[in-house]
């Protein structure tokens, strides 16, 4: 199985410079996202190893409160270019939680990385810190500047408008469901994930009442008595169909198949790497080698199983031994009819 490479999708160096003529003020936005526990982070932490790109960890999450998620709101009643404007001002700045380690090598950073590591850790004990790493941590970007961001669950609704805004390379990462599920799952177990329901059953009932679960509005009197492993199938299905429907119709959208980076990191990336037109050098290399061969960076074990420190052979299966055989049967129930299922070949279905 490959990346998915829709033809209508996928552009060569002169579909890219079309694109890019839209708007030639604009610099290159990059936006990898799709379910938590997809991966996304593993592909952020090697996309990052190209030295002409920024990272941006996540700066959509309601959670981190920052001006991004201020930025996010006012994103159909602004209008273009100050929408533009005001994103690429908030770029050009250092934020905690946003801007954060790891710190690899840039050609536009003057900053030593281990200073940025200390002061981030300065920030982790004492709030007001957080100010000193956000001065020191600022960046000398120019519109040359690539601009890398991972957001997991980026509302597939928003995705046109900001691509009418911002003009990203999409990047869309999914994970089988069962694997996705058991993942999140062990999260749960190891209280790194809250196990309130009611409040999921709620939204999740509004969502399917909204147009753009519409396709799955059969399961909403059902979910308050479904499993676990069906509701959250459920939800699987609501956050990853639509958002393999956005990126098969529209330009400058990718899909990558996390299984498919896990048996063959290097040319996939290598793939990756040719959508979004970046050069591909030893040190992306270098980060997957060293990245595939084991859990060596985090000893504590609930933030090991997490780690993007793994062999990936080995964590792309791992659910067919995590879930009990009555949780496979609940998410093959509500997995049986979507549209996706023929992405994978080893479903139990």
């Amino acid at each position: 199985m490959s990346i998915n490479l829709n033809q209508n999708t996928v552009m060569n160096a002169m579909d890219l410079s079309i694109a890019q003529s839209f708007n030639n003020t604009l610099p290159q936005y990059v936006l990898i996202t799709g379910p938590g526990r997809s991966g996304t982070t593993w592909l952020g932490q090697i996309m990052n190893t190209y030295q002409n790109c920024i990272y941006k960890y996540e700066p959509f999450l309601p959670s981190k409160q920052t001006p991004y998620t201020v930025w996010k709101n006012n994103l159909y009643s602004d209008d273009l270019e100050k929408l533009r404007d005001d994103f690429w001002s908030l770029c050009c700045q250092c934020y905690y939680g946003v801007d954060a380690p790891p710190f690899p090598p840039k050609s536009f950073r003057k900053q030593k990385g281990e200073i940025l590591h200390f002061f981030y850790g300065l920030g982790k004990r004492i709030d007001l810190l957080k100010y000193l790493y956000q001065w020191y941590g600022r960046p000398q970007l120019t519109k040359d500047t690539s601009v890398l961001i991972k957001d997991v669950n980026f509302p597939n609704q928003m995705l046109p408008r900001l691509y009418e805004v911002l003009q990203p390379y999409l990047i869309a990462m999914i994970r089988n469901p069962f694997a996705n599920i058991a993942s999140y799952l062990k999260g749960v177990e190891l209280s790194l994930f809250a196990k309130e329901r009611t409040q999921k059953v709620d939204k999740l009932e509004q969502l399917l009442a909204s147009p753009e679960g519409k396709h799955l509005a059969q399961y909403r009197q059902q979910l308050r008595n479904m499993s676990v492993a069906q509701f959250e199938a459920v939800r699987w299905r609501f956050q990853v169909e639509p958002l393999v429907e956005y990126v098969r119709n529209h330009d400058q959208s990718l899909l990558v198949v996390y299984e498919d980076l896990c048996t063959d990191p290097h040319s996939k990336i290598t793939a990756i790497f040719d959508f979004v037109g970046w050069q591909l050098d030893q040190a992306v290399h270098d980060f997957i080698d060293l990245s595939t061969s084991g859990e060596t960076k985090v000893s504590e074990s609930s933030k090991a199983y997490y780690s993007v420190y793994r062999d990936p052979t080995k964590s792309m299966s791992k659910w067919k031994t995590q879930l009990t055989e009555q949780q496979k049967i609940d998410i093959a129930s509500i997995i049986s009819d979507s549209p996706l299922k023929d992405l994978w070949s080893d479903l139990p279905l």
